[in-house]
């Protein structure tokens, strides 16, 4: 059994804890508001890609994590926010970068030795739409996972 994550945005904490027990797929949301990640998990595989994407260290991203917006009954489901500078970092990111930005992101230890750099490409486009579509309209990017 392996993680699976959906990256969607939405308007508030509140609005997103919404989504909690039945996921984000057949719940109304707009396709472009959702992004499938599977196994792309929201703290350890998101805090590589914002230090790929930022100046930041690793260590500083992933001492700052925020408390999930909420969890399951079992702890097996959850809702968490994407940090805010990862999102506007996504939002940024110029699709000449993306190759390179796939690249290094796609090299760490937790995609393991064979990652599909085009896979990780095309992944991280439809991660930064999804960061553009939340800047754009005043929204906040959230990761649905289940274990």
């Amino acid at each position: 059994m392996g993680l699976i994550t959906d990256y969607f945005i939405a308007g508030s904490d509140t609005e997103a804890a919404r989504f909690l027990d039945g996921g984000v797929y057949g719940a109304g949301l707009d396709q472009d508001d959702l992004q499938e990640a599977k196994g792309i998990d929201p703290f350890v595989m998101l805090g590589t890609l914002e230090a790929a994407l930022t100046e930041l260290p690793y260590a500083e991203i992933s001492g700052d994590r925020t408390s999930p917006v909420g969890m399951g009954d079992s702890g097996e489901s959850g809702i968490v926010r994407v940090r805010g500078t990862l999102t506007t970092a996504l939002a940024d990111l110029a699709p000449g970068r993306v190759p390179d930005v796939a690249a290094t992101w796609g090299s760490t230890e937790e995609f393991g030795p064979d990652a599909d750099k085009e896979e990780v490409a095309e992944l991280l486009r439809g991660m930064s739409g999804l960061a553009r579509r939340a800047v754009v309209q005043g929204r906040e990017m959230y990761c649905w996972f289940s274990v």
